[in-house]
């Protein structure tokens, strides 16, 4: 074995001969012959790289090899903030000769993981056969690579509404590479998203709910509950304040989020004291003191201006044994929790902080007692999921006026996805006959599972819509029969993109300059919003040296006189929905108004 591997590293664009889809790929002859079981294999590993990293490795069953444990490392870097669900392929290409595909979003990201995967191998093929191994080097890889995919890579709900959009066959792709703005679909039939939130979203409602008294005032010029509030900056005049509105009162930062800092239920000046102090750290001289509305606190997320599930959120909550403490029993707690298939609760941990502390103290436990057997503790006073909270889905129970209050708050504020925070004693009870208000409104509000990404991705995308604009793919053509196509798409209505490697003009206008490739310009007219159609001219060689252009297209043109060689007409047959032969200055006109059609 050898401490340095010659690699072949190439990016495919799309499907082709060499990979099955768009990939990063890197090309070696195996260097050991080596194989190890992989449970032994899973042991050494573990005491090899960071725990961080091992939890992510999947081996294949049997015995492994160094490609595929090359493999298996290289995706689980990929997938280190967070499972993005791409493809892996090995390719055995005979001679000891082999490839490994991964799929990519972000070609620097993907390319980095694989290179660092084939290092780590090597090193720990290196160190099984008793060389050994400096990892300073790898390990200051590691630690660079982590943070390019932080910054990179989607986020873990755009990683949910991905996997979600691939199911769908809706396309995905970096808006600005490090921006975490994607575009799902493409040209004018795309959306930006970050998060999920979309580019339908208005800046002024997306300022109005990072201040909670703004949007808290406009909640209530509308006609809908909000909450008696003001906003101070010294713990005197929250004292005031909150005499003035009568214990319970809650404090929050004036512009905090996800529940940092936020005190309920605070029913003494004492308490208020402290909870100030802990919100004022979040936002120093501007702390809101409100009226405790009474109630379960409820998630109205509305997306693309319908109401599409509600939660109800729950303080984190325990109940005793009479044999553990109370401190025991979050303990068990935690390790419960590790197992949830919710992300967001799984990563939550209880920690025994003073908040907590305080809480315990006022329903008169400490830490270290052990109450009598089914004894319900409740932990914190708010019910935030980022704090422990829990959820319920309890969208079926909603009242009619409840639905159309958030729909109507989304539409005011010009949030197409939008988290209203309402307190209630009973979701199914109109707002009009109990005491409730909406506490709060969140843009880009968050979701737990896979299933809601689903439901966010069908808001957007009704079925029958997968995001795609018409796409053609001249094959063979000269630069005359690219633009007649080109002028035929136009004099239907499409504004079209057009372009083969040496040009790309939309709607006439010229855009890149030389050297970009035909990779490059593609995806530039696809990112372009005003883009209706896509033409684009390329040629059989480039196709089999760097796949199709696109994963799918809509229709591809073959000109008279070009030969494909059978493998190559079953890659254009698999990416084309439809495919005609012969085409000529003569008839591409009818093809391409029978494609329209």
């Amino acid at each position: 074995m050898t401490d340095v591997l010659r690699v072949k590293y190439t990016v495919f664009q799309g499907p082709g001969l060499a990979a099955p889809f768009a990939a990063v790929a890197a090309e070696f002859s195996e260097p050991v012959e080596t194989v190890m079981p992989a449970k032994a294999l899973a042991g050494k590993l573990a005491g090899f790289i960071p725990p961080a990293l091992m939890r992510r490795v999947v081996l294949p069953p049997g015995d492994v090899d160094f490609v595929q444990l090359a493999a298996a490392l290289a995706r689980a870097l990929q997938d280190l903030h967070g499972r993005l669900g791409l493809d892996l392929r090995i390719q055995r290409l005979g001679g000891g000769s082999c490839r490994i595909l991964l799929g990519y979003y972000d070609v620097q990201a993907s390319m980095m993981a694989l290179e660092v995967g084939l290092e780590l191998a090597t090193a720990f093929f290196n160190e099984a056969g008793g060389r050994a191994v400096d990892l300073q080097p790898i390990e200051a890889r590691m630690q660079k690579l982590a943070s390019v995919l932080m910054m990179r890579q989607p986020d873990r709900m755009s990683q949910a509404l991905m996997r979600a959009a691939r199911a769908r066959r809706i396309p995905v792709y970096p808006l600005s590479p490090g921006s975490r703005i994607w575009l799902y679909g493409q040209g004018r039939a795309g959306m930006h998203g970050y998060e999920v939130g979309s580019h339908f979203d208005a800046l002024t409602g997306s300022k109005l709910v990072r201040n909670k008294v703004l949007s808290n005032q406009l909640v209530m010029q509308l006609g809908f509950p909000g909450v008696r509030h003001g906003v101070v900056s010294s713990v005197e005049l929250a004292r005031a304040l909150a005499g003035e509105i009568g214990f319970p009162v809650v404090t929050k930062p004036l512009d905090g989020s996800k529940g940092s800092g936020v005190t309920a239920q605070i029913a003494t000046y004492e308490e208020l004291e402290a909870a100030f102090a802990l919100a004022d750290q979040v936002s120093p001289g501007h702390v809101i003191v409100e009226r405790h509305v009474p109630g379960d606190d409820h998630r109205l997320t509305v997306v693309g201006g319908k109401l599409i599930w509600v939660a109800r959120l729950s303080p984190p909550r325990i109940m005793t044994d009479g044999k553990r403490s109370i401190a025991e029993l979050i303990d068990a707690e935690n390790r419960q929790r590790q197992k949830s298939p919710i992300a967001d609760i799984a990563s939550a941990q209880l920690i025994l902080d003073a908040d907590m502390q305080a809480c315990l103290a006022k329903q008169g436990f400490a830490s270290a007692d052990r109450p009598a057997a089914g004894t319900v503790v409740t932990l914190r006073s708010t019910a935030n999921i980022s704090r422990g909270g829990t959820l319920r889905d309890c969208t079926a129970e909603i009242h009619p006026d409840n639905r159309d209050m958030a729909e109507s708050l989304a539409r005011c504020f010009h949030l197409d996805a939008a988290g209203i925070d309402f307190m209630t004693p009973d979701i199914s009870r109109s707002w009009r006959e109990v005491d409730c208000a909406v506490i709060e409104i969140n843009a880009t509000p968050g979701f737990s599972s896979d299933e809601r990404a689903v439901q966010i991705l069908q808001a957007r995308f009704p079925p029958g819509c997968d995001g795609r604009i018409p796409t053609v793919v001249l094959i063979g053509g000269d630069e005359q029969l690219l633009m007649q196509a080109g002028e035929a798409l136009q004099a239907k209505g499409a504004c079209t993109g057009v372009t083969d490697g040496r040009q790309t003009l939309l709607a006439g206008q010229e855009r890149f300059a030389p050297p970009a490739v035909l990779a490059e310009r593609v995806r530039g007219l696809l990112l372009d919003s005003g883009c209706d159609a896509l033409l684009i001219g390329t040629t059989p060689a480039e196709i089999e040296a760097l796949g199709f252009p696109l994963d799918r297209c809509s229709l591809a043109l073959l000109s008279a006189g070009t030969a494909l060689s059978v493998p190559l007409r079953t890659l254009v047959e698999a990416c084309a929905e439809r495919v005609a032969d012969d085409v000529t200055a003569a008839n591409i006109d009818r093809e391409v108004a029978t494609f329209l059609c």
